[in-house]
């Protein structure tokens, strides 16, 4: 109640007059007013300390609720990126123990080859030797078929890039993790070939006293005609008494020990424009590399052909007996054939994006292999398949003695064979090892398999396959090692990866406990205070409720 008073100087004077109302208890109203306003701060103060959390709702703290929220989600991604790289770990731990056994594997089979090397190995020896490594080639195929994680295979090529060609003739065996994603143009001239011999028509069997004439299964070596052929160091002993189809079966086992196949043909052509397969053309079922009791006849020709390509190839041929060498169609002063490498060139005339060779990169040639290499250590690894060009050879005839490597005479060089090999980064296993989108790592493992190996065709038959096998078994081990290492560097880089992750998320965390979390000495002092203030505040609103009663003794006057 305001009351206005005039003084005797005649200036007003306000004074506050304390009325006596019952209607409005304002003191009460007041006092209980700032009890609802301390009740609410001991109320969220008690939300405080049971949750342990500062912002427990948008209106605590807007703004640190936002950055907090932002913060808890990047801390879940760095823990899950930190458990996905030690799954990466893994996976790259399992490869790598799997080729620790391909690596075993191929010392072994190092191992054997300089063992066949030895001079004092009988070709049954070796032939023994042979089956273990064709086992241990076996194994390694059967280890890149099974080697797996979480139903993912790992070392069939699937986890690598990918490519294509547009001839089926030639595929790509092996990138270097330097050679990008494009179009990679290469000219093919000639194909590969291998070593070939054909010698002069079989001699007429002749008739049996009796005017019967003789076939292969009645036909029997005379003692004149007993002696030896030696077919790439391998010596064939002819008996006396030994028919022409015995004679044949020893000849074709000799050849499968150095790696040729023997065939008996009236056709002396070696054709890869009508015959694709690389193979001379055969009559019926005279062919003896798989050999049965049917009758060989007079007039055949025997023709050699070695299992591989390239001018490493070579079949070198001698027979002692004249009368031995005029009835197959052999020479006794001997005859040599080589193979041929195939013939590529890289064109360089196209520029990006149609080729993306560039102008330094060379081709080396082994055999059906070509390979692509440049700096930075690219590399291209491709085979071509017997057929890719259109070339026809004529046959090396066997009746001269050869000093000279004789793989046949080219008729028609054919049509050159562009090719086109496209590479796709369509294989690669991304690790998210990161709490954002594209922090990935690529992990390529290659294939690994004999054949990409380049021992898929070992053969130890004799002293010159041991040597060669060795040199191919070193450069597998080498590619094995390589494949290791980095399969190493890959689990290195992880296990940094794994480690900043944590301490990214440790300090994350401690940055998100300081917005978020609550001091709790601090709230129980604050908590302390508006309870005490609660508990006035109880006081005095009770006492302020009591006013009005006091108003009422004056009515009782």
């Amino acid at each position: 109640m305001l009351t206005i008073i005039k003084e005797d100087n005649g200036s007003l004077d306000e004074r506050e007059v304390i009325g006596m109302r019952i209607n409005h208890n304002i003191p009460a109203l007041k006092a209980n007013n700032q009890l609802s306003r301390t009740n609410k701060l001991l109320d969220a103060s008690l939300e405080r300390l049971s949750s342990g959390y500062r912002i427990n709702s948008a209106a605590d703290d807007a703004a640190g609720l936002a950055i907090s929220e932002k913060m808890r989600t990047q801390i879940s991604g760095l823990e899950q990126a930190s458990r996905n790289a030690s799954d990466g770990i893994s996976v790259i731990q399992t490869a790598e123990g799997a080729l620790i056994e391909v690596e075993a594997m191929l010392q072994r089979m190092r191992e054997l080859a300089v063992q066949s090397a030895n001079g004092i190995y009988t070709a049954e020896d070796r032939k023994a030797i042979q089956a273990e490594i064709d086992q241990l080639n076996e194994e390694i195929t059967r280890i890149s078929k099974t080697t797996e994680f979480n139903t993912m295979k790992l070392l069939d090529g699937n986890i690598d890039r990918k490519s294509f060609s547009n001839n089926n003739n030639v595929s790509l065996i092996s990138l270097s993790d330097t050679v990008n994603v494009g179009n990679y143009a290469i000219k093919i001239t000639q194909d590969a070939r291998q070593a070939v011999l054909v010698g002069n028509a079989i001699a007429d069997f002749g008739t049996d006293p009796y005017g019967v004439p003789y076939t292969s299964t009645t036909r029997k070596i005379t003692a004149n005609e007993a002696g030896s052929i030696n077919i790439n160091g391998e010596t064939v002993e002819i008996k006396e008494g030994d028919t022409i189809d015995e004679v044949f079966q020893k000849i074709r086992d000799a050849c499968d020990n150095v790696g040729i196949n023997v065939f008996a043909t009236a056709n002396d052509l070696y054709d890869s424009a009508t015959n694709p397969t690389g193979q001379p053309a055969l009559t019926g079922n005279e062919e003896l590399a798989g050999y049965t009791s049917k009758q060989l006849d007079a007039g055949d020709l025997l023709v050699f052909v070695s299992r591989e390509y390239g001018s490493d190839q070579k079949i070198e041929l001698y027979c002692d007996k004249p009368a031995l060498c005029d009835l197959l169609g052999l020479t006794v002063a001997g005859a040599k054939a080589y193979g041929t490498d195939a013939k590529a060139e890289i064109d360089l005339s196209k520029s990006k994006p149609d080729s993306l060779f560039e102008k330094t990169a060379t081709v080396s040639i082994r055999g059906n292999k070509v390979t692509v290499s440049d700096r930075n250590n690219f590399r291209m690894v491709f085979e071509i398949k017997p057929g890719t060009v259109s070339t026809r050879f004529t046959d090396a005839k066997i009746t001269a003695s050869d000093t000279e490597p004789a793989a046949g005479s080219i008729v028609d060089a054919g049509t050159e064979a562009p090719i086109v090999v496209t590479v796709l980064d369509a294989g690669p296993m991304d690790l998210q090892i990161g709490a954002n989108e594209g922090q990935t790592m690529a992990v390529r493992i290659p294939k690994v398999t004999p054949q990409t190996l380049g021992i898929d065709k070992i053969n130890i038959g004799t002293a010159d396959g041991a040597q060669k096998a060795i040199e191919l078994l070193d450069n597998a081990i080498r590619e094995i090692s390589a494949i290791r290492s980095k399969l190493g560097a890959y689990q290195n880089r992880l296990e940094h990866s794994i480690s900043n992750l944590d301490v990214a998320s440790e300090n994350m965390t401690e940055s998100l406990s300081r917005i978020k979390d609550v001091d709790m000495a601090a709230e129980m002092a604050e908590y302390t205070q508006k309870a005490v203030l609660s508990q006035a505040g109880i006081s005095m609103l009770a006492q302020a409720n009591l006013r009005p009663q006091n108003i009422l003794s004056l009515l009782q006057q």
